[in-house]
């Protein structure tokens, strides 16, 4: 028992060292370049013209918000760690906001031809946080634009998986989200790690909580996700959410 105490102890002091190290690293970069620009432009105002001012003070707005979201995701993983997460479940429409999330996509400069998004027929009803679901998308859907390669096809169908998960109520079937694209992958020796913190597999410029925070937010909708390879060579993320009305609404 002493030896598993200090086997935890020191995975627990290992991760803590991670996450301190990913904050630092990750809090370094945009903030010295708000420093620098916002200190560039109150001591040369004048010196600037219109495009130059408006680069350095957009620079400073994406690099804000590259700061907002590491913050967010250090508040999740906190939460998921301390089993804190909460859902607030109302009945979403998946389809719309996948639509919404392609057209958000398409209007940062992604082509129209990059996604092709297929729904299933007579989808049962479910229940979900819009909030957290639409978190779930946006980050399955910018790493497949970010990381894959070629067409992102998102589907919404039933799930006849049969990964264990069941309806909250009656035999509706559960629904499942796929996304998938057409790059190179993830490796087969990487595919039980995906979901870990800190991984990142062979590419960087992530915190690499990302995929974490995810798998803890379709679990706490008592949904299951995988990761496995789409018939096109790329990656296909799949999570599943029961369907049909929490017990308590019944």
């Amino acid at each position: 028992m002493s030896v598993r105490d200090a086997s935890a102890r020191q995975r627990a002091e290992q991760d803590h060292a991670a996450l301190i190290s990913t904050i630092a690293h990750e809090l370094r970069s945009p903030l010295t370049s708000v420093k620098g620009f916002s200190a560039t432009l109150l001591r040369g105002w004048e010196k600037f013209t219109d495009e130059q001012k408006r680069f350095m003070i957009e620079t400073m707005e994406t690099d804000a918000d590259r700061v907002s979201r590491l913050i967010t995701e250090l508040l999740d993983v906190s939460r998921l760690d301390a089993g804190r997460l909460d859902v607030r479940l109302q009945p979403v429409d998946l389809p719309a906001m996948v639509v919404r999330h392609v057209e958000r996509l398409k209007a940062g400069g992604q082509p129209d031809d990059r996604f092709i998004v297929d729904v299933g027929d007579d989808l049962p009803e479910v229940w979900a946080d819009p909030d957290r679901v639409n978190q779930i998308l946006a980050n399955l859907m910018e790493n497949a634009v970010r990381h894959g390669d070629g067409t992102v096809t998102v589907g919404v169908m039933k799930d006849g998986s049969g990964n264990g998960t069941a309806p909250r109520s009656g035999d509706a079937p559960n629904v499942c989200v796929s996304v998938a694209d057409e790059g190179d992958g993830v490796r087969d020796e990487h595919l039980p790690f995906v979901f870990n913190r800190f991984w990142h597999g062979t590419r960087r410029g992530s915190t690499g909580l990302g995929l974490y925070i995810v798998r803890g937010l379709v679990e706490a909708h008592g949904g299951h996700i995988s990761v496995g390879r789409a018939p096109s060579g790329g990656a296909d993320f799949r999570f599943t959410l029961p369907s049909g009305a929490p017990e308590h609404v019944l």
